[in-house]
């Protein structure tokens, strides 16, 4: 197993490489949701307690853009915690909820959750001052991002029950409307060609893909596990990022907001690659002798 597994602690770089790859995820989120609205024409969340009319004008824009680079600056310095986390939840809550408020949904929730859930760490820290932060900060947004697996599994579970892996033999209607939505989109027939091609598969492997839905099922029925300490994050975020890949290739669906946090609290890709990188670094100076 990779060494860093080995204990339930996350080092300061780990911490760091999080925060840093989660910050430019949520600033280009925001940079994209700003850039496409300017009004709220059908109200969701928090805009249905503003002006039916409210508008976001260019300086109120400049404004919001300005303190979510500062705020984002004070949390990944570690300085005035706190404070930065209430302010990204609130800027985050604002920011998903005007594109809700534009038929958006692209179930970005999970980025406002994971803020909040790191605000509730460092506000337990300020009653009890023998909180272990280091490790909660990380186990509370792995816990909500693992939870929200498993809720998902089981409204799957209440709505279809285990007809929910038979009635994958349909899937073949969602592929087509999937695809022919990207096709209406962009116009590359590619996405046509692309459908017919899964679709044909899952004809002929019509077993294997309920098996594989079944698998799917209890992956994320399961995830809670995830919880238990980092070991059990890190292999389950392996499985489900297979389990995304293999949406994505069968529906052409990738949900962003929910997979890529996952990625970064469980499985924390960029600082695999840095420690790849020391592991060479070290590896080439024994070779010359260093």
């Amino acid at each position: 197993m990779i060494p860093f597994l080995n204990k339930n602690s996350y080092s300061k770089i780990e911490w760091t490489m999080m925060k840093s790859s989660f910050s430019l995820i949520w600033l280009l989120s925001f940079l994209l949701v700003f850039s496409r609205y300017n009004y709220a024409p059908t109200p969701e969340s928090i805009f249905k307690l503003l002006p039916g009319s409210f508008y976001l004008s260019y300086n109120a824009k400049i404004f919001l853009l300005s303190t979510n680079l500062l705020l984002i600056y004070f949390y990944i310095i570690e300085k005035h915690i706190w404070w930065s986390l209430l302010g990204l939840s609130l800027i985050s809550l604002f920011t998903f909820s005007l594109e809700d408020s534009n038929s958006d949904f692209n179930r970005n929730t999970m980025i406002t959750g994971i803020f909040f859930a790191q605000f509730f760490a460092y506000s337990i820290k300020k009653i009890y001052l023998d909180f272990d932060t280091e490790k909660y900060r990380i186990q509370f947004s792995v816990q909500l991002i693992s939870i929200s697996y498993t809720i998902s599994a089981i409204s799957k579970l209440n709505t279809s029950g285990l007809k929910w892996i038979t009635d994958g033999l349909l899937m073949p209607l969602q592929i087509m409307k999937t695809n022919y939505f990207g096709f209406v989109n962009d116009g590359n027939i590619a996405h046509i060609t692309n459908a017919r091609l899964i679709i044909n598969l899952l004809d002929k492997y019509s077993f294997g893909v309920m098996f594989i839905l079944a698998f799917t099922l209890i992956i994320e029925l399961f995830a809670v596990v995830s919880i238990i300490n980092k070991k059990y994050a890190f292999v389950y975020g392996v499985l489900l990022v297979f389990m995304h890949i293999g949406i994505y290739l069968v529906l052409d669906v990738a949900i962003g907001g929910t997979y890529i946090p996952m990625l970064i609290f469980m499985v924390n890709p960029v600082f695999l690659f840095w420690i790849t990188l020391k592991k060479i670094k070290n590896t080439c100076m024994m070779l010359i002798g260093y």
